[in-house]
């Protein structure tokens, strides 16, 4: 729905190996709202409605969260597409946007040094290294989940043994404690799957973002 007239279908068309990690967004606002929290964010909106911006990368995951939210909320603020992320969350420091979603890696630094407000993270648990920053389904949006899984696939035909073979080691690296350590501070946790289990979590994750893009209308 998203990409026209592509040329593969990925359920059908490529062997699921292994699962390497997951990632989720975080959601952050400007330090000129006034909120500290989901719901006050959210309540200011419906105080304020069209006056607000929501910045983000034309294209990207981030766009069709933020999309997700603002329907799920119910609340009127302007889209506001940028060529990166990197563009909007400038905009954000200087005031001109007021919400931005984007990965821990990028916006925790900048939490921490006080320079946007974090307000909430969209994976089912609470982030590596945010132990303060409450999920989206403990702020009152159950379904306000976005988790960016990465997997390694291969050619449909490939040897059941080799698929097999090449998932055992894959999880053997995940287990490492470097391993672990060192995707935690880019904000990535290590997942380690059955060849089986990637190929269902694709065909469900297929399932619920073809909803949600119906839904909300979203275009590249």
């Amino acid at each position: 729905l998203v990409t026209k007239n592509l040329a593969y279908d990925p359920l059908k068309d490529f062997a699921p190996i292994a699962t390497v990690g997951t990632s989720s967004n975080v959601i952050v606002i400007g330090n000129d709202v006034p909120a500290a929290n989901v719901r006050e964010f959210v309540a200011h909106a419906k105080a304020n409605p069209g006056k607000l911006n929501f910045g983000f990368g034309q294209g990207t995951l981030p766009q069709l969260v933020g999309e997700m939210f603002k329907a799920a909320a119910g609340v009127d603020i302007a889209s506001v597409p940028y060529k990166g992320g990197a563009q909007a969350v400038t905009d954000l420091l200087g005031g001109r946007i007021h919400l931005n979603i984007g990965t821990s890696s990028t916006l925790l630094p900048l939490h921490r040094a006080g320079k946007l407000r974090m307000i909430a993270y969209t994976g089912t648990t609470r982030g590596p290294d945010m132990a303060d920053i409450p999920t989206m389904i403990e702020s009152g949006y159950p379904t306000m989940v976005s988790t960016t899984y990465y997997g390694i696939f291969g050619r449909a035909e490939l040897p059941a043994e080799i698929v097999a073979r090449l998932n055992a080691q894959v999880n053997d690296i995940l287990a490492s404690a470097e391993v672990k350590e060192s995707m935690a501070k880019v904000g990535f946790e290590p997942k380690a799957f059955a060849p089986r289990e990637l190929a269902a979590l694709l065909a469900d994750e297929t399932q619920k973002w073809t909803a949600i893009v119906k839904a909300t209308g979203f275009q590249m």
